[in-house]
């Protein structure tokens, strides 16, 4: 896997970094809707969804029965439980804990990712603190080698979650996320009218219904994640990379502070809700930027 470095001064993703930090500066990335079909809302609830703005999409972060910051106040419980447990080399509360992050992951629901992943930390819990502490300096490395995720490690929609709680600078990447960075990199592609780089095509994953969440288009393709820990694990630090250097630049309020890699999580989780098929085709195309 390349470099952070090297990654970030490809000039595809210097030009994607610097238009992520003007959507999150309150620049229209085009009207994105949906119907939200959960089926426990709370009354007030607008299931109509419009965003324009990654600010927009935030405001209507809502999950596992909960708004953004309800959800917060959870998950830094979550966090400070996984480092204490880890700093004091406890094993039964580190498993405890990954218990509860990974039923928060799976909305309060007892569905088999969850199961999977939690017979998974109670089957390793006598080396889940080595294999913890391993997948986190791999996450934080500024030159990753992510081979161990093909053995050892654990990188999935649930897993990816514990990991950006458990450490820093760490982005949540499950199949909504992945989905709703491959539709921005579909609008910074076609507003250019340029082929979609590799450096950029940002891999995603269906959901249990059948709303859409392919990004893809005749002529710009992203792959799906498709239960390959290492292949996601890679692009978890692509993308994490990318989003903590727009948002060293961002001048907005909205995601600014502590929390700021959360909020831009969630406005994400939102966008990634349901992918608006693609209307248009594009023309003439120009190649892909040099990556």
């Amino acid at each position: 896997m390349t470099s952070k470095n090297q990654y970030l001064h490809q000039p595809a993703v210097i030009e994607f970094t610097s238009q992520l930090t003007r959507w999150l500066d309150g620049e229209s990335f085009g009207a994105h809707q949906f119907t939200v079909r959960d089926k426990i809302l709370p009354a007030d609830y607008d299931r109509e969804f419009y965003a324009s703005t990654l600010e927009e999409a935030f405001q209507r972060f809502y999950w596992n029965g909960q708004y953004f910051d309800e959800n917060q106040t959870l998950l830094d419980q979550y966090r400070l439980r996984l480092r204490d447990a880890m700093r004091a080399g406890d094993s039964a509360a580190l498993v405890a804990v990954i218990d509860d992050a990974l039923l928060w992951g799976s909305g309060g629901k007892v569905i088999k990712l969850y199961t999977f992943n939690r017979d998974w930390a109670v089957a390793n819990s006598q080396q889940l603190l080595q294999k913890m502490g391993s997948s986190l300096a791999i996450l934080q490395s500024p030159e990753p080698d992510t081979t161990a995720f093909d053995g050892d490690l654990r990188m999935n929609a649930g897993f990816t979650k514990v990991y950006a709680l458990a450490g820093d600078n760490i982005m949540m990447y499950d199949g909504r996320i992945g989905a709703a960075m491959g539709f921005l990199a579909r609008q910074f592609c076609e507003s250019r009218r340029i082929l979609l780089p590799e450096a950029l095509c940002f891999p995603w994953a269906p959901g249990a219904s059948t709303m859409n969440r392919n990004p893809s288009t005749d002529l710009l393709h992203f792959k799906q994640l498709a239960n390959r820990s290492r292949f996601h694990a890679e692009w978890k630090i692509k993308a994490g990379w990318i989003a903590c250097e727009a948002l060293k630049k961002t001048t907005a309020s909205w995601c600014s502070g502590a929390n700021a890699l959360r909020h831009l999580e969630a406005a994400l989780f939102m966008l990634g809700y349901e992918i608006p098929l693609a209307h248009r085709k594009i023309g003439k195309q120009r190649p892909a930027l040099s990556l």
